[in-house]
């Protein structure tokens, strides 16, 4: 049986409003104000962090802002998992593939965030393996990333459904098949899939 793994942020879920509204809001929430200073701040350390796979890339993002972290990792994180949901028609195309494919998903991310947005969506059920590049220690496009999707969920051939180069690029060099997810459902496949 073959297994299609899949991105989860802009893929599997998508955000109701733009990210930098929800970051907005947490501090809003936390301060009662926002400073543009904040958000660029925050975004710049935030991805600082999280490409050096720092442990926890969000404190350390609020921390350069200035300010106590903890309540606003809790809002941010609070906000994030409230303002996911899957593309329509998702739970019917899941099902429907997992009928004769074993599903996973390879995402980057912190892990304990990942898990927690897949679950509160309700999606987790369909997934034999969930991979998030915190765990593995590397990110996509990096190999190491699929390798360990590999091991964790065992098929005779592999795809990537994701919406960026890394998980395009990453798959290709890995030896999957690869699928730019454009927006839509899930309908396409798994025939869009060139195996």
């Amino acid at each position: 049986m073959r297994a299609i793994f899949f991105d989860l942020d802009d893929t599997l879920l998508r955000f109701t409003r733009p990210y930098e509204d929800l970051l907005a809001d947490a501090f809003h929430d936390v301060h009662g104000e926002v400073e543009a200073s904040w958000l660029e701040t925050y975004d710049a350390a935030f991805f600082d962090a999280l490409e050096a796979m720092e442990p926890d890339p969000y404190r350390r993002a609020f921390r350069a802002t200035g300010h106590d972290p903890d309540p606003l990792v809790d809002a941010l994180r609070e906000r994030e998992i409230a303002a996911c949901e899957p593309p329509a028609g998702a739970e019917a195309d899941l099902r429907r593939l997992s009928e004769g494919h074993r599903l996973g998903v390879l995402t980057n991310g912190v892990t304990e965030w990942q898990r927690a947005k897949l679950a509160a969506s309700g999606l987790d059920r369909f997934f034999d393996a969930v991979v998030v590049s915190y765990e593995v220690g590397a990110h996509k496009p990096d190999p190491a990333a699929f390798a360990v999707a590999e091991k964790r969920l065992s098929a005779d051939g592999y795809a990537m459904v994701g919406d960026s180069d890394a998980d395009v690029d990453g798959a290709e060099r890995a030896g999957w098949a690869a699928h730019r997810y454009d927006g839509g459902g899930f309908g396409d496949l798994p025939d869009a899939l060139e195996w």
